[in-house]
């Protein structure tokens, strides 16, 4: 009695519908979920057979003696059901267990779920060929949408940040920095604002605006919609020179040699060749400090640039029209650095002559103070004066001169370290670190050496009229590991070093590295050495010089190239991964016959 009860109650609570037929396919048993599919009530049902409340034609040749069927599809008015006839016998008469499920719902968010996908996909079809960048986040901070256009800006593989937290796909962005998440956190768009970087070489400038995301009054996230307009900019930039200057507008805009401004200067922004988001950020900053006269202090190693920055920062600034006037504190003794900056009046030292110093000409311009540390400090302490007064007097002159420029100093070392060695002034650095750029040396980011490369390989060659594609892979390594102390400036003289000794080749190889450079890398070659084509290895007996030696081993391994390729020359280049043009110059330099 106990097991029926049991029994009965499973029977009757399963969430499919199940009746029990006879042979003929008379129903004889429906539980609760039958009778709602089928609208019967308790004790309405009477004599019925399974093929009147399933008349699918099909359904019939279902009812087969010891053959389950499973996974009958049909449909019953609106409704979708999956059904399922399990044959048994009971005291040698035969029976079926028909087990019915309604997948009616279940389809419809199949197809719900189907069609929001479609529209996703939609959608993000569309938002991909906008021109446009767009970064969507949730509240977690995962990158939830990442369009083709902002993929190409921030030179990232949209599929390779989406469902990534944006610090892992940006490690420098923190919630303080990152506009998303100021926008989600505050729960309010902030206005446009302009970002400047430099993305393979190119300087670019978007306008950003975010807008954080809400649902029913509910934050889900927030949007940041980015506008290429750097074209807009060089083009508002010629204008505005048209106005001020006069100048005519280039015939062709790609022209590699762009116009100089008529201030004295050479460089702009969109000179500065990076791709490193350490630069990036540099370049952001020295934007922001051109909007202000305030002083700026550019701190960096020799050869990172300052001067490029210097001009850069007066270009972009309200002084741009005005002189930019600069002058080297270590190129000149004491006495003539002061009369070269503050002027001099006829006979106040002997051949003394009235002459406007560097305030003077700058006026209303900037001046460049180059490796200020190098200025003693009793002129250093003249400088402030003039810097806190902004007035002068030219050396044997009672008469003051109001000034108005902005000075723009630079140091190749640690401020705080040339302060505690006395070659530069704590209230003088105070004075002009009212902004204060330091620029990174190269060695703290090597993903700008590629650039480099290709950017000094492409400016010279034209220059020296030779035809260079590239450089050889384990020469670019060597310049990838290597350390660069004179950073950019060493690594432009290198390259253009290397091109001077091209002859017909495209590649630049190990035989074109300036001296100093090849004793370095064959330091790197002291260790027994394996070369790529397989099964091949050779161990140099240390006779002769280390050239001497790198020579031999380029024989062998030329010689071991042809054989594999029996002789044919754009194989043989191929597995030495040179091109055929480079390997002919290499048989006749080393004369191997084949």
């Amino acid at each position: 009695m106990e097991s029926s009860l049991s029994l009965t109650t499973i029977w009757n609570f399963c969430s499919e519908a199940m009746i029990l037929t006879n042979e003929s396919g008379e129903a004889f048993a429906l539980n609760r979920a039958a009778m709602r599919l089928f609208s019967f009530t308790s004790g309405s049902m009477e004599s019925v057979s399974i093929f009147e409340l399933i008349p699918d034609p099909s359904f019939s040749k279902h009812f087969k003696p010891r053959q389950p069927t499973t996974g009958i599809s049909l449909l019953l008015g609106t409704q979708e059901l999956n059904i399922s006839v399990v044959p048994f016998s009971v005291s040698s008469a035969s029976y079926f267990l028909v087990i019915i499920k309604n997948i009616t719902e279940q389809q419809n968010l199949k197809y719900q779920l189907q069609s929001a996908k479609e529209t996703i996909r939609f959608c993000e079809m569309i938002f991909d060929e906008m021109s446009e960048g767009v970064c969507a986040i949730d509240t977690q901070g995962k990158i939830q949408f990442y369009n083709k256009k902002m993929g190409t800006l921030d030179l990232r593989e949209p599929q390779a940040v989406k469902g990534k937290r944006i610090f892992e796909a940006w490690p420098n962005i923190t919630e303080e920095t990152s506009t998303l998440f100021t926008s989600l956190r505050l729960a309010k768009s902030l206005s446009q604002r302009e970002v400047h970087f430099t993305n393979t070489g190119k300087a670019i400038t978007t306008v950003a605006r975010t807008i954080p995301l809400k649902v029913d009054g509910k934050n889900i996230g927030a949007v940041q919609i980015s506008s290429d307009i750097t074209e807009k900019k060089h083009l508002t930039e010629m204008i505005r020179q048209l106005q001020t200057q006069g100048e005519t507008v280039p015939t062709n805009q790609n022209e590699d040699k762009r116009k100089k401004i008529n201030n004295h200067t050479r460089f702009q922004f969109q000179d500065i060749v990076c791709s490193s988001r350490e630069m990036r950020k540099t370049i952001e900053h020295s934007y922001r400090a051109a909007r202000s006269s305030s002083n700026v202090l550019i701190t960096g190693e020799t050869g990172t640039g300052k001067e490029l920055f210097a001009q850069s920062i007066h270009n972009e600034s309200k002084r741009r029209d005005k002189p930019f006037i600069a002058q080297n504190c270590a190129a000149l003794p004491e006495n003539l650095l002061e009369s070269l900056l503050f002027g001099t009046t006829a006979g106040s030292f002997t051949g003394a002559v009235d002459r406007e110093g560097l305030f003077e000409q700058a006026q209303r311009g900037t001046l460049l103070l180059d490796e200020i540390n190098s200025m003693s400090l009793n002129l250093q302490a003249k400088l402030l004066r003039a810097l806190q007064e902004k007035k002068i007097q030219r050396l044997g002159s009672s008469r003051v001169i109001d000034v108005d420029v902005q000075i723009i100093a630079t140091i190749n070392e640690e401020p705080l370290k040339a302060i505690e060695e006395k070659r530069l002034r704590e209230d003088l650095f105070y004075r002009l670190g009212v902004v204060h750029i330091s620029i990174p040396p190269l060695r703290q980011r090597k993903e700008d050496i590629l650039v480099l490369i290709d950017h000094f390989i492409q400016k010279h060659t034209k220059k020296l009229g030779v035809h260079v594609k590239g450089m050889d892979p384990d020469i670019q390594k060597f310049f990838l590991d290597y350390q660069w102390p004179g950073n950019v400036r060493q690594l432009e003289h290198a390259i253009e070093g290397c091109l001077n000794l091209i002859y017909d080749e495209e590649i630049i190889t190990f035989e074109h590295l300036p001296p100093t450079f090849r004793d370095k890398m064959l330091e790197l070659l002291a260790e027994p050495i394996s070369p790529s084509p397989e099964g091949f290895s050779y161990v140099p007996q240390w006779e002769g010089t280390l050239a001497e030696q790198l020579e031999k081993i380029e024989v062998l391994l030329i010689e071991k190239a042809l054989q594999e390729a029996n002789g044919n020359i754009t194989k043989a280049g191929g597995k030495l991964g040179i091109s055929r043009q480079n390997l002919n110059y290499k048989l006749k330099k080393y004369q191997i016959s084949f």
